[in-house]
């Protein structure tokens, strides 16, 4: 077994003052803020049920309501923003301390997560990473680190591809080598949105099937075999049912739902051990794999296996549509067989 260091205890208020000394006076501000906030949302409310009378009011309700709605939800976002300084601060503390001693470093704001894959949703080519890292740790250049450990919150807008989930817990890291796309899907770590197509599936003997779906591109189920040696499924079995995880490209990213701070004592040191762990593995198999369908089979992959496909979210939109609409329609048929 991997030995990691003990995640460090709660930082104690003296502390976080040594770190930001500001903390707490912006954890005030906030105090005052956010009933404020509050209250706009209530004269909001107020105002567009037409419970203040006054004639000069009556030509400009509906400014005043936009005015008061938007005032009232930005001191809102304001006041939880300022409250949670401290908190974040001690969070900070604690990950920078467990970095140190596991040889790790700390970054606040860990930047944009490159889109590729299914977590790290890559749509269109060329297209800006919707994903921004924070409270990371990581090892390796600042640019392409060998290993990055941090929450990721969905930054795109409406018109960008999303991901599986608006904000995760990640841990990504890299494999010696360019290799097929393989998804591992626990079956206790909350249904992905927008996952691999059933038709990719794998099925594998043994207890895998019963804790993961495993996904792999058409024609490539032997080189995911090749990849997922019975040492593997085992260290997956044994140390992972917790977590999804996914192979793509040069990187294999393990992905948990389970991100807030307070999970972080056991999150953090459980999904390093347990990537340290099947990092191993998986560095035994990547490095001898080739891929004959190229002219390169030591370093590339064609298109064909690069990339799973997605399931379809417009075939369970019409599947709804048709159970929303299609049972009322065979009832009253049944009826009027029996009634005829």
């Amino acid at each position: 077994m991997i030995a990691l260091p003990a995640y460090p205890k709660r930082a104690s208020s003296a502390e976080v003052r040594q770190v930001a000394p500001a903390a707490y006076r912006l954890a005030a501000a906030g105090v005052v803020v956010l009933p404020c906030g509050v209250a706009l949302l209530l004269l909001a409310a107020l105002v567009q049920l037409e419970i203040p009378t006054a004639d000069w009011l009556d030509g400009i309700r509906g400014l005043v309501v936009t005015i008061l709605f938007w005032s009232g939800l930005v001191a809102l976002v304001i006041g939880v923003s300022l409250l949670q300084r401290p908190a974040e601060v001690r969070r900070g503390i604690a990950l920078s301390r467990f970095g140190r001693e596991a040889g790790l470093e700390y970054v606040r704001s860990g930047g944009p997560v490159e889109a590729r894959g299914v977590f790290f949703t890559d749509g269109a080519a060329g297209r800006t990473p919707v994903y921004q890292s924070g409270f990371e740790l990581r090892s390796g250049p600042s640019l392409s680190p060998d290993l990055r450990l941090g929450v990721a919150t969905f930054r795109g807008n409406k018109n960008d591809p999303r991901g599986p989930r608006p904000v995760f817990r990640f841990l990504e890291l890299k494999l010696p080598r360019p290799v097929p796309h393989v998804m591992i899907d626990s079956l206790r770590n909350r249904r992905l949105r927008e996952g691999p197509s059933a038709v990719q599936r794998l099925r594998l003997e043994g207890d895998v099937d019963r804790h993961f779906a495993v996904y792999a591109p058409r024609g490539y189920e032997r080189d995911a075999l090749q990849l997922l040696t019975p040492d593997v499924l085992v260290c997956l079995l044994d140390h992972g049912r917790a977590w999804d995880v996914e192979i793509v490209d040069d990187r294999v990213i393990v992905a948990s739902a389970r991100f807030r701070q307070r999970q972080d004592a056991t999150e953090v040191p459980g999904l390093l051990r347990f990537a340290l762990l099947l990092g191993a593995e998986l560095r035994t198999q990547v490095a001898p794999y080739t891929d004959p369908r190229t002219e390169n089979p030591r370093t590339q992959v064609p298109a064909a296996g690069r990339r799973l496909r997605r399931r379809s979210l417009w075939w369970e939109a019409l599947l709804l549509i048709g159970i929303v609409f299609g049972t009322p329609a065979l009832i009253l048929g049944v009826l009027l067989l029996i009634i005829g």
